[in-house]
């Protein structure tokens, strides 16, 4: 029995009004399509469009020459991504309706979606002039999002402004895109005041029985759709914690941001990208133990997340776990074989690490893996450095110089080239650098860097004017100071070196290079009591450098106080008990000022026995006889004892 007309569309209209779009589909499809009104053929079509049937919709509506025929068709193409049939059929449904200010909305929405800002402002303009109430503010609203989309923050701001301070129509959500308009427009104070007033709406909202959805329905009017698209955009932002937390940290309010993440995870406990920014907070927190926790739930709940191995890697980096970080980093990299960066961080780890070997040797498979990337070189480059294979780092730095014209890179270049002696070569990269970057020559590192070169070249002249250089632009670096009072120094203008050392150490009382540049300059110009001074300043901060109670001991000597002279060798050959000159140094004192022979005598022996090692022992005999300032029955008797109980047998031994 056929079904009659009259219940077939009242059970349709009732399934539908109800919410059961399948059953009100089924009532529908009795009814027949040719059977029904224009009216019923659209609402037929909006029921298989909201049921994942589009094309059976887009036929459903052929044929109808109506302004929401068209609406329904163009919001099909929109779904499907298809904005230009979505685009033709909303300038047919103004055509029809041209009062509507729906159909302009619409049309904006779409022609932002492919790039047509200007003419989509036009549309959402007049979309505003036609609507009333929420339909007014949503218009506002979208108004904003295409102003962002289109980096006019200014004018985003103050329309998202317009639409988040309705008290009667604003969603948290306006209040989200006016907080990302004010950031992008400069002002982050007000981006981040207005997102921590979004961001616990929402969380006060999302407690209640249906998370809000109630309420955006109701504010809005939207469709289920609709509604349910907005709620998923809010979900996907974690409630605004995750822009709020980033504002925070903007602001350097780490301990506030980590709040932040802690009130979305309340809200979405199980949401891995809060769940990897707690991981990354605590470490930047110093919280080490909790980054790390934290972050090996996020790796054992989804062992595919790649963020998770990459910051666990940097937590175990930064507690010195090298063999965690590592295995960390190698496990990304067996689940993710190309992933480059986790490559190149295994590198870094390798290097602080100490892993010389294991470093140069990840290094040199990523450069071949992946040898198109200039910072794969640089790396390369670096490990060279710190090696000191200024050759290989010339290299390097030559193949990221092909793939990237960087002022850096000469820079660096022009390093490693200083460092090879290549001075002349290391000058013409800091030129290239400086023809690439002009800032630099407003860097007090350049000026020094420039100076270190022409110094090498042997050009002091030109050194000390550059360091001069440096100093003006970085007055506070006592090292700089130091730089250039070398540089006088070796001019022989040791007066003008000692007023570089004397300005140094006002900047900088423990330098332990300016007091030992000061203490020699005292020494050279026979002020015995200054150089004094310094060498026991310098004695007390490096108690553990040999060098420094060596020369100790010189200033004892020519002072007369030979006892001191003597207890100062001691400390030194405490310190290096193989160090032949030490041994010399004291046998003099104790043959010249202390007259004892026997003990003079023994210091040549270990003179002896520790001088030119890698000679065969006549040749040792043979310098001991070419020792001036001993006589030769002293040189006889250190010889004796050499033979006697310091030889090559015993050394050996």
């Amino acid at each position: 029995m056929r079904i009659p007309m009259p219940l077939a569309r009242w059970m349709a209209a009732r399934y539908r009004k109800r919410g059961k779009a399948e059953r009100s589909l089924a009532w529908y499809a009795a009814i027949g399509e040719n059977r029904m009104t224009p009216a019923q053929r659209l609402e037929y079509a909006e029921l298989l469009h909201e049921l994942g049937r589009p094309e059976r919709a887009l036929r459903a509506l052929d044929g109808l020459e109506l302004p929401d025929a068209y609406a329904r068709r163009a919001l099909i193409h929109h779904d499907a991504g298809r904005e230009r049939e979505a685009i033709d059929d909303l300038s047919e449904a103004i055509r029809l309706a041209p009062a509507s200010g729906y159909y302009r909305y619409s049309r904006a929405v779409s022609l932002s979606g492919i790039g047509r800002f200007e003419e989509a402002i036009a549309d959402m303009k007049e979309a505003i002039a036609r609507s009333a109430d929420g339909q007014r503010v949503s218009a506002q609203y979208e108004l904003g999002c295409i102003f962002l989309r289109a980096d006019r923050y200014e004018e985003a701001a103050e329309t998202l402004g317009l639409a988040a301070a309705s008290p009667d129509y604003a969603l948290p959500l306006y209040r989200f895109r006016h907080a990302q308009a004010l950031e992008g427009a400069g002002s982050d104070a007000e981006a981040l005041e207005a997102i921590r007033l979004a961001a616990a709406a929402q969380s006060r909202l999302r407690q209640t029985r249906d998370q809000g959805e109630t309420f955006i329905r109701e504010r809005t009017g939207y469709s289920e759709t609709a509604v349910r698209t907005l709620m998923a955009i809010i979900d996907s932002e974690c409630g605004f914690r995750l822009k709020e937390a980033q504002l925070l940290e903007k602001a350097g309010r780490r301990e506030e941001a980590l709040e932040a993440i802690e009130s979305g995870l309340l809200d979405y406990p199980d949401e891995e990208d809060l769940l990897l920014r707690s991981g990354a907070l605590n470490r930047e927190l110093g919280r080490l133990e909790a980054s790390a926790d934290v972050l090996e739930t996020v790796r054992s709940r989804n062992p595919d997340r790649l963020a998770a191995y990459m910051e666990l890697g940097a937590t175990y980096r930064k507690m010195e776990r090298w063999p965690e970080a590592i295995e960390a980093l190698r496990e990304a990299i067996g689940r993710f074989p190309n992933q480059t960066v986790a490559r190149f961080w295994l590198v870094d780890v390798f290097r602080d690490a100490g892993m010389a070997a294991e470093a140069k040797a990840a290094s040199k498979e990523l450069t071949e893996i992946e040898p198109d990337d200039p910072l794969n070189w640089k790396q390369k480059a670096e490990l060279a450095i710190d090696a000191g294979r200024f050759d290989e780092a010339d290299a390097a730095y030559s193949a990221a110089l092909s793939l990237e014209d960087s002022a850096e890179y000469y820079l660096r270049r022009s390093y490693s080239r200083f460092m090879a002696e290549r001075y002349e070569d290391a000058l013409l990269d800091l030129n290239q650098a400086l023809e690439r970057d002009e800032s630099l020559r407003g860097e007090s590192k350049t000026a020094y860097a420039m100076a270190e070169l022409y110094a090498g070249m042997g050009n002091r002249e030109l050194a000390e004017e550059e360091y001069g250089r440096a100093i003006r632009l970085e007055p506070d670096n006592a090292h700089l100071y130091e730089r250039r009072a070398q540089c006088r120094f070796d001019g022989g203008r040791l007066d003008e070196a000692l007023e570089d050392c004397r300005a140094g150490l006002a900047l900088d009382s423990a330098n332990v290079r300016l007091i030992w540049l000061s203490s020699f300059i005292h020494w050279s110009r026979g002020d015995a009591e200054e150089a004094l001074s310094g060498a026991l300043d310098y004695v007390r901060l490096m108690p553990e450098d040999e060098q420094g109670h060596y020369n100790l001991a010189l200033i004892y000597s020519r002072m007369g106080l030979q006892d001191d002279a003597i207890r100062s060798l001691g400390r030194a050959l405490e310190l290096s008990p193989f160090e032949p000159r030490l041994y010399l140094e004291r046998a003099s004192i104790y043959y010249h000022h202390l007259f004892d022979r026997t003990r003079a005598a023994e210091d040549l022996a270990h003179w002896l026995l520790y001088t030119g090692t890698e000679r065969p022992e006549d040749d040792r005999l043979g310098r001991l006889a070419e020792l001036e300032g001993f006589d030769d029955e002293m040189r006889e008797r250190a010889k004796e004892k050499f033979l006697g109980g310091f030889g090559l047998s015993r050394y050996l031994s």
